[in-house]
């Protein structure tokens, strides 16, 4: 097995991470993810491993890299995934006070405390980096694998996942290149535990039009609001037992979460319209034609009950992408997650757990659409992401870099 700490400096993926989150890769920048992509790929080159583009839209680029290996009819190959775009720093600004990061600090890369802080931190720049050294471990250490080893850094996974759906429809990105791949580790968060199995996402619009009036004369009009909340009480009266029913073992119970209600114009005047926002999470079984059917028979019932209201029910506009995002449930009996367990154990000197109930992952994509047994690990604390006390310890980076080293280690070679 290469020990990977034999090959990199503890500096050289400090100053990466750093350099990473120092680069402002979320949406409202005007060029998004263009610099970050850039820098990637003149650090790859840098290391004399393979890299290029592969578009996207406009300027936005994923970058691909890798390594290949002999090509033995036995060697299997394996891609390290992680997305580069990372989540606005609104919250940061709006949550400073009583936090411990400064605002200048949001983008800084600042060293305090053993962790590398700053938006992006541990979703998932750090994590980022840390595949990306594990590349330069193996092209240092010269051992050639038996399959290839692949970095695809993404575009977007924060939106639409719009870089991974490109990385599926580009048939020739890793075609061309005879690369064929047989497991892929998404790197996202996960404090040293692994996720084969999470639910599936969709975000829903749930439009209420009623008829506006006067507030001294409310038997005038149609009030939305009100339809709203009679609504989502129908919900909760119908349709939660149902979900609370619904369990996988690692995925946990498809559940549902009111994210905003808004409606209105003012206090003096009966609502004509309102709009409630869903997140819903499902679980293996269901389908995002079979969750959306759930809440429109709801509708069609109450427009039944009453003709006045009017209710549509649409994916958020913001979310809504090419492909649906599924669950990801991958066996355990699958040899890329018997690799990354038997990583951790060596690693970490004890049995690693799942992590159950994790959060929705490019991984799913991967999984479903280029079907390819899919595992997500990496370092950090998820519950530090999109908070204003981002940051990734820095043991924990380098702990993780061995891991990932000793997954390509094992898998890839025979």
């Amino acid at each position: 097995m290469i020990k990977a700490t034999d090959y990199f400096q503890r500096e050289e993926l400090i100053n990466l991470t750093k350099d990473l989150i120092r680069i402002p890769s979320h949406t409202g920048v005007e060029t998004q993810e263009k610099e970050v992509a850039e820098y990637m790929l003149d650090f790859f080159k840098k290391h004399g491993i393979h890299a290029h583009f592969q578009h996207v839209e406009k300027e936005r680029n994923n970058v691909i890299a890798f390594i290949k290996g002999k090509k033995s009819p036995e060697g299997k190959s394996l891609m390290l995934n992680g997305h580069i775009d990372t989540e606005k720093p609104d919250d940061m600004n709006e949550a400073l006070f009583g936090a411990e990061m400064s605002p200048k600090e949001i983008f800084s890369g600042n060293v305090r405390q053993g962790s590398i802080w700053g938006r992006g931190a541990v979703d998932m720049k750090g994590p980022v980096a840390a595949m990306m050294m594990t590349l330069v471990v193996l092209k240092r250490a010269e051992q050639e694998l038996d399959g290839d080893i692949v970095f695809s850094g993404v575009v977007g996974e924060e939106t639409r996942s719009k870089g991974m759906e490109s990385l599926i429809a580009c048939e020739k990105c890793l075609g061309d290149h005879d690369i064929t791949l047989d497991g892929a580790v998404v790197g996202e968060p996960t404090n040293f535990q692994y996720v084969a199995s999470h639910r599936g996402l969709v975000w829903l619009d749930i439009k209420f039009r009623g008829k506006g009036a006067h507030s001294g004369k409310p038997h005038q009009g149609v009030n939305a609001i009100e339809k709203a909340v009679e609504f989502l009480n129908k919900v909760k009266e119908e349709l939660y037992p149902k979900l609370k029913e619904r369990k996988h073992d690692f995925m946990g119970t498809s559940v549902m979460n009111i994210g905003t209600i808004k409606g209105g114009t003012g206090q003096s005047t009966v609502a004509e319209e309102a709009l409630v926002r869903l997140d819903r999470r499902y679980v293996e079984g269901e389908t995002l034609e079979s969750v959306i059917k759930e809440y429109q028979d709801l509708a069609d019932k109450m427009e039944k009950e009453d003709p006045k209201v009017k209710i549509e029910i649409s994916e958020t506009p913001e979310s809504v992408s090419v492909l649906p995002h599924p669950p990801l449930d991958t066996g355990l009996d699958e040899s890329i997650v018997i690799a990354v367990r038997n990583a951790l154990e060596r690693v970490l000197g004890y049995e690693p757990e799942i992590h159950t109930e994790y959060g929705w992952t490019d991984g799913a994509l991967i999984s479903k659409y280029m079907n390819i047994p899919t595992v997500v690990f990496g370092p950090g604390d998820i519950a530090l992401a999109h908070t204003a006390e981002e940051k990734i310890d820095i043991d924990d980076l380098i702990k993780s870099v061995e891991v990932y080293t000793q997954i390509a280690d094992e898998f890839c070679v025979f």
